[in-house]
């Protein structure tokens, strides 16, 4: 069955093929980010048992901020959403919704350019700091809200901004 809808660019018909081109090309950064973060939990929660030596110590992908068992079972929780959104991409199963798009850039712009803050003050006035010197985590925080970023534009940029029954 051909999908056709309008893109929200020039107001011409997209066919399924087209739209699928286009989770695709999603596909393939937000999979990038995701595999970036479960190495990050997996590194961590390996450096806890065992101390590998080409990997920088357990102490070093924590910040402290929260007990590592509260901290392990949020990034589980956050991986599982990261499949899940995933999944939807490659079933193109994701229709845009340009009011999502708009909250998702506007907050995970936010969350980048903070963490982006941490990471260069880190590096920079607080070396010392326990929670701004933490360069992995914040590096990682960088990684998460590119996700978001990911997903927001995708959003913002295909869905048809004169949806008037969008939720």
């Amino acid at each position: 069955m051909l999908q056709l809808r309008r893109c929200c660019l020039n107001k011409t018909p997209i066919d399924a093929k087209h739209i699928n081109l286009i989770h695709a090309r999603y596909t393939i950064w937000l999979c990038t980010c995701y595999g970036l973060f479960i190495f990050r939990v997996m590194a961590q929660l390996t450096q806890k048992f065992y101390n590998l030596p080409f990997l920088p110590p357990f102490e070093a992908w924590y910040s402290g901020a929260l007990a590592y068992n509260w901290l392990l079972i949020s990034q589980i929780i956050i991986i599982a959403i990261m499949g899940w959104v995933i999944m939807c991409f490659i079933k193109s199963s994701i229709l845009p919704r340009y009011r999502l798009g708009v909250c998702l850039l506007t907050f995970g712009g936010i969350y980048f350019l903070a963490m982006l803050f941490r990471l260069i003050a880190g590096f920079t006035f607080a070396v010392n700091h326990s929670w701004l010197g933490a360069h992995i985590p914040a590096f990682f925080h960088i990684v998460l809200a590119s996700f978001v970023l990911l997903i927001g534009h995708f959003n913002y940029k295909y869905a048809n901004k004169k949806v008037p029954n969008e939720r």
